[in-house]
């Protein structure tokens, strides 16, 4: 009798065992038509939660989420503390885009199987996707006090820590990541933003250069280094650096194409600045920026009608902030153009938007000087600018010389 029942039990047990291997080798072989057919045949005939478990990674592997879903359910109610079947639960919610539905999955895999980290990488990545980022810190911190040699996860932490506010700590975090892995490119341009642009400034450059020995004529880097030198108003490295990334294939961006434009102007380039602010011109006629530039490029190129009208337009278009600077520079270019009248009435504007920039008041002295028989009216105009200006008069010395001369002119003159 005895072996007649281990016969009988061994072939009731292939019996069973067998399509689940034949399922299993379907499945390693990506035959997922033949894996799912087998599969329902058997489960008409003796459904466990394994056959439905299968059949939902099959269907995950067809990218038939909302099915899958459907299949662990089943799985589920046959065995509801099964930590993979929950995880492939709240997987095929998040392929799906439903991260809340997802979570209470995540949790209770995490909680029934607590020592697996990479479980709890996957919980920590669903609150990263539902902007959760204190509790994803706390999550990946978590990991990390167990395995802090995993970068993928580091950068995870690094990530959160970032978003948390814990920005000492994402930013040695990435420093580490960048070393352990050089050709992570999102990590360098996240660790740039959290560096300070007043007090990290070597560092700045260093991680950008570092990344350029990785990814050679990268735009990225290049924009990032042009930025930055655009920043800290060194133009002619800003200039060379928007030029390189023009070169290695960066986008016309247009705030890139203006910066890059202002930049060529301060470097004493100024053909080069008014074509490219000319780019800026057709994209937005109506950037006061664009035109306040074009017509100190045009008024350095001697090209003063362009100048004042451009001047004229960009004050037309400006907000108040920046009126007073450019009713200065139309003040000088009307008095090139020897039109002193409206030249004093530009500056006078000026000064009156910005009393504090006394110098003004010396071109408003100096304008009078050249044009008007009244003396009075330059030395009255001298006189207040040094009142005004006290220490700070950058033309002191010279004011003062031609106050003295007219002074004498007009004694002579009586």
């Amino acid at each position: 009798m005895k072996p007649l029942f281990f016969f009988l039990s061994l072939f009731l047990f292939s019996s069973v065992a067998f399509p689940q291997e034949k399922i299993d080798r379907l499945i390693l072989n990506k035959d997922f038509g033949k894996a799912l057919e087998i599969i329902n045949i058997e489960l008409k005939q003796s459904p466990s939660a394994s056959l439905w478990f299968k059949k939902g990674i099959v269907q995950q592997n067809q990218q038939q989420y909302q099915d899958a879903l459907a299949s662990f359910a089943e799985a589920l109610l046959l065995e509801p503390d099964n930590p993979e079947i929950l995880t492939e639960m709240a997987e095929s919610f998040s392929a799906l885009g439903n991260y809340y539905d997802a979570s209470p999955f995540y949790e209770k895999a995490v909680n029934l199987n607590k020592n697996n980290l990479g479980l709890a990488a996957k919980l920590g990545r669903n609150y990263i996707s539902l902007e959760q980022f204190k509790t994803a810190y706390s999550v990946y911190s978590g990991i990390y006090q167990k395995d802090s040699s995993n970068v993928f996860w580091n950068k995870q932490l690094a990530f959160s820590a970032y978003r948390a506010g814990q920005k000492d700590q994402a930013r040695a975090l990435y420093e580490k990541i960048i070393i352990q892995n050089p050709r992570d490119y999102s990590s360098y341009f996240n660790l740039l933003r959290l560096y300070d642009r007043k007090e990290d400034l070597p560092k700045i450059i260093a991680v950008i250069d570092t990344g350029l020995v990785h990814f050679p004529q990268n735009a990225g880097f290049f924009k990032e280094k042009a930025i930055f030198y655009f920043a800290q108003k060194e133009y002619e490295n800003a200039k060379k650096n928007f030029e390189d990334y023009f070169v290695a294939g960066g986008d016309s961006l247009y705030n890139l194409m203006l910066n890059y434009g202002i930049s060529s102007y301060f470097s004493k380039d100024e053909p080069r600045a008014l074509s490219v602010l000319k780019k800026c011109e057709t994209l937005n006629p109506y950037d006061p920026f664009v035109l306040f530039y074009m017509s100190l490029c045009q008024k350095k190129l001697g090209k003063l009608d362009e100048s004042a009208a451009k001047m004229q337009l960009a004050i037309n278009l400006s907000v108040p902030g920046f009126l007073p600077e450019m009713y200065h520079h139309l003040g000088q270019i009307l008095g090139l153009q020897r039109k002193f009248e409206e030249s004093i009435e530009a500056l006078k504007k000026a000064n009156e938007l910005d009393p504090e920039n006394y110098e003004t008041l010396f071109e408003i002295a100096t304008t009078y000087e050249e044009f008007s028989s009244n003396k009075t009216l330059a030395l009255n105009f001298y006189r207040i600018y040094l009142q005004e200006a006290g220490e700070s008069a950058r033309n002191a010395n010279y004011a003062l010389d031609r106050m003295k001369k007219i002074k004498e002119d007009l004694f002579f003159e009586k």
